[in-house]
């Protein structure tokens, strides 16, 4: 069941990657009111969802803190927030996902086991250098509180689909029992002088053009699947994406 999972989630991560646009490394495609640059929040609680059910709220403040923890870079407050099975294992793929099948599945063939503070900060090197330094978070929201769609049960038409981006290529042997949330959100970014370069040269302008549109508002996607753990709700698996269409 594992291996099918990991296949879909290979899959999918593949098309998402397909569709993606040069811009996309840059702008959310979304315009700020009246025409002005995206900005950080003024206060910690406004990437929330303002629209979030009344019994999901308690889902979006239990992912907030690692959230938070994120967008300032401070990994090790962000590791003691984890639970024991994400600690547990955690792949590469769940930093900077691979496009091909085969590096995909070598990814999840060779997790890393008993995961410390000091390697997970290691990792997250590789998600500033592929999408940017996080620098505030952009969004917060529910995605899913189904069980069978948080297990990959579901018999609706979609199902299968809404698994995949409720909880990606989250381990099975994760328990089903405990798994109460997927929360899927944004973090601002910054680039990085040479990523500035290439990504304005991929759209044929200078860096100073594209930093001046309104629409310029770097940021990366992260998924994140709250568990039950001693009665606490904590980060039981996470993936961090790339921007794509679909947000």
């Amino acid at each position: 069941m594992e291996a099918l999972s990991v296949s879909v989630a290979c899959r999918v991560t593949t098309l998402i990657a397909a569709i993606l646009l040069p811009a996309l490394l840059t702008s959310c495609g979304k315009k700020a009111p009246e025409g002005k640059k995206n900005t950080a929040q003024k206060s910690e609680d406004d990437f929330l969802d303002k629209d979030a059910k009344p019994d999901e709220r308690k889902y979006l403040v239990a992912a907030k803190p690692f959230f938070i923890a994120v967008a300032n870079r401070k990994y090790a407050d962000a590791y003691a927030l984890l639970s024991r099975h994400a600690r547990a294992r955690m792949s590469f793929n769940q930093f900077t996902p691979a496009e091909e099948q085969a590096t995909f599945q070598q990814y999840e063939s060779n997790p890393y086991a008993n995961v410390t503070a000091e390697q997970f900060a290691y990792l997250m090197q590789y998600v500033e250098a592929a999408r940017g330094t996080p620098r505030a978070p952009k969004m917060l929201s529910v995605f899913s509180t189904d069980p069978d769609v948080l297990n990959r049960r579901s018999k609706e038409q979609f199902g299968a689909m809404d698994s995949m981006f409720a909880i990606g290529a989250m381990p099975d042997w994760i328990p089903a029992d405990i798994r109460r949330a997927s929360l899927r959100g944004q973090i601002h970014t910054e680039l990085s002088p040479q990523e500035l370069q290439r990504v304005a040269q991929t759209e044929g302008i200078s860096v100073e053009e594209m930093k001046k549109s309104e629409d310029f508002d770097p940021y990366f996607n992260l998924k994140v699947v709250l568990v039950e753990e001693n009665g606490q709700l904590k980060v039981g698996y996470f993936e961090f994406l790339p921007p794509s269409m679909m947000d």
